[in-house]
């Protein structure tokens, strides 16, 4: 018969649910209901009632969870099985295997990503560009740019010395801007066309040259500007960031190439040296090798670069300076428009020296030690250095040697100021300046 008491299940001692003696102390069912039609409709009371079980076994866990976490009973996992546990002995490999491998030591590295961040006017597209050119006699290059036009990007990489046919623009169109006019929107997104433009130019770069001119390095200017972010994310978001440059190295990793990507820095000085890249700090702390680029304050169209960091050797640093290589349009009575290529300094090496040389090529003038007439102090030095050398020497005078005598580096803004005044006072002087070997300036007695 069917009763109007609602259905209890059994229960403990202590009120719980006994599940081990549910037994056959299902709810009945009501005979007004009749019989099951057919097995289906058995199948599905019996899938519900399940259901109904599962369910309120689960609320029972999650109140006694509840309650230890009130009684302050930590909670711990469950053990993992041991055997879903793996493990790498100690044992000889192949030691070539663990090499690495650079396009442009130390530059790029094979199968990472590497950062190369700076203000605007940096010069660091023109940086990637000359190393683009540099391995073109066996490796290939691919950019995506949302900075420059095609044309700009494919007759630099010619007239830098690239090689004819080594280097691909992905072609599309910037859709969005900050405030700065920085695009930070376009048609191509990272995660969507990347990998097809990289299989693209890997086949396309096969069939050029006879032996192939295997796709190596690949050229991102700017991520930023290249990644479509999900609802909630952007270039501040470190789990962001993090997952792009994830996805990024997998890419270099899995079709063995080098990809280089183009950020921004903030205005400013920071505690740390890494903290100049806007936006999140997973911009130089995820890759294995990132950069800083700044302006040379000691001298026209020259630049300092310095790693902000690395996994893969010492810290280092670098100056350069840019060498026009194609004129785009020549301005009345005003400098030219051009497009550029980068001479490089030799590499500076250990953390503290590559920071000297960062700081004394971005060093404000009135920061000098020698105070705010510092400059003209130093050029009269050199200047009466240089007149000492000559006269006490029967070979003409290089500028090595004069740094020798002085103990410092001097730039070549100073050695403008310093060659103009002794042109100037010649007959004071009585020096003449030529060109030595590799076109280097000597400095003699004037004849």
């Amino acid at each position: 018969m069917h009763s109007d008491e609602p259905w209890k299940p059994p229960v403990t001692k202590d009120g719980s649910i006994d599940w081990n003696n549910m037994g056959d102390a299902l709810p009945p069912r009501d005979p007004s209901l009749g019989f099951y039609l057919n097995k289906e409709e058995k199948r599905a009371d019996e899938q519900r009632t399940s259901k109904l079980f599962e369910d309120m076994r689960r609320m029972e866990e999650a109140k006694l969870e509840t309650a230890k976490l009130k009684a302050g009973v930590p909670l711990t996992p469950p053990p993992t099985d041991p055997t879903a546990i793996r493990l790498e002995w100690a044992m000889p490999t192949n030691l070539a295997a663990l090499r690495i491998d650079y396009l442009v030591d130390p530059f790029l590295p094979a199968r990472c990503v590497v950062g190369f961040f700076g203000r605007g006017s940096v010069a660091k597209s023109s940086f990637l560009a000359t190393l683009a050119a540099r391995i073109s006699d066996d490796c290939s290059t691919l950019w995506v740019s949302v900075e420059e036009l095609k044309d700009w990007i494919t007759q630099r990489h010619l007239y830098a010395g690239g090689a004819v046919g080594t280097l691909a623009v992905v072609t599309h169109t910037a859709t969005k801007r900050d405030a700065q006019g920085r695009v930070i929107g376009s048609t191509f997104d990272v995660y969507r066309d990347l990998e097809a433009s990289i299989l693209a130019a890997k086949q396309a770069a096969e069939s050029h040259y006879d032996p192939p001119r295997r796709l190596r390095l690949v050229v991102l200017d700017t991520a930023v500007g290249l990644t479509t972010w999900a609802k909630g994310e952007n270039a501040n978001d470190d789990g962001a960031v993090k997952r792009l440059l994830a996805y990024m190295q997998a890419l270099a990793e899995q079709h063995d190439i080098c990809i280089a990507f183009v950020g921004h820095s903030n205005k400013g000085k920071h505690d740390y040296f890494a903290d100049t890249v806007a936006g999140s700090s997973a911009w130089t702390n995820s890759p294995r090798l990132s950069f800083v680029h700044a302006r040379d304050r000691r001298e026209e169209y020259s630049y300092v670069m310095r790693v902000a960091k690395t996994n893969l050797s010492s810290f280092f640093a670098v100056a350069y300076h840019t060498e026009p290589v194609l004129t785009l349009h020549q301005h009345e009575g005003g400098q030219a428009s051009v497009l550029c290529r980068v001479v490089l300094d030799p590499v500076v090496w250990g953390a503290d020296a590559s920071m000297d040389l960062f700081e004394a090529a971005t060093r404000k003038p009135d920061d000098e030690s020698e105070g705010g007439g510092g400059r003209q102090t130093l050029v009269e030095n050199v200047i009466m250095a240089v007149v000492e050398l000559v006269y006490g020497a029967e070979e003409p005078v290089t500028r090595g040697m004069v740094h020798a005598r002085l103990g410092r580096e001097i730039g070549r803004r100073e050695w403008s100021k310093i060659d103009g005044r002794l042109r100037l006072a010649e007959f004071q002087y009585r020096i003449a300046i030529t060109s030595g070997p590799q076109n280097k300036a000597q400095y003699s007695k004037l004849g």
